[in-house]
């Protein structure tokens, strides 16, 4: 014979059952669905690390021979290029939530005494938007990255334009 804290027990486990077999809320999402699989990083939607370095290779090299930047570069080996472009490729890999390691100094101190203006920066932001659209990355992806280099502008540009 069932005690009635037994029956109490069996009770409340059919009525669970009952509750969560026919309760949407209980229906278990299957596992191939959108909300089961995890938010891609923006490195993934990117498509990863080749296209972040194509990016890179596409953009930072126009900065070295355009007339508004080109005179930040004077000077510079192809050895210290390489490894500016391997450092700009590590920092937005990075950024993005890949899984490269940047190896760089604060943004801050780099630019250091560049006196990098806002006219600049924009060539820039000119340059790797061209890439993004040359290596199809979506418009939503290229709007995250764009405002994610937008928000590394404080670090970078340390003069700020005159007004005329």
């Amino acid at each position: 014979m069932l005690t009635d804290t037994r029956r109490f027990i069996l009770a409340s486990l059919c009525a669970f059952l009952l509750v969560a077999i026919w309760n949407p809320l209980f229906t278990p999402v299957p596992a191939n669905s959108e909300e089961s699989q995890p938010k891609k990083s923006l490195y993934e939607r990117m498509g990863g690390y080749d296209v972040v370095s194509a990016i890179v290779e596409d953009s930072i090299p126009k900065l070295w021979d355009d007339p508004q930047t080109a005179s930040f570069f004077v000077g510079m080996g192809t050895d210290t290029r390489e490894m500016l472009l391997q450092k700009n490729k590590n920092l937005m890999c990075y950024n993005t939530g890949g899984p490269c390691k940047p190896f760089n100094r604060p943004l801050e101190k780099v630019h250091a005494g560049l006196n990098v203006t806002d006219k600049e920066f924009n060539v820039l932001l000119q340059y790797i938007k061209k890439a993004l659209i040359k290596h199809h990355v979506g418009s939503q992806e290229q709007d995250e990255l764009m405002a994610k280099i937008e928000g590394l502008r404080p670090y970078i540009v340390q003069q700020k334009e005159k007004a005329k």
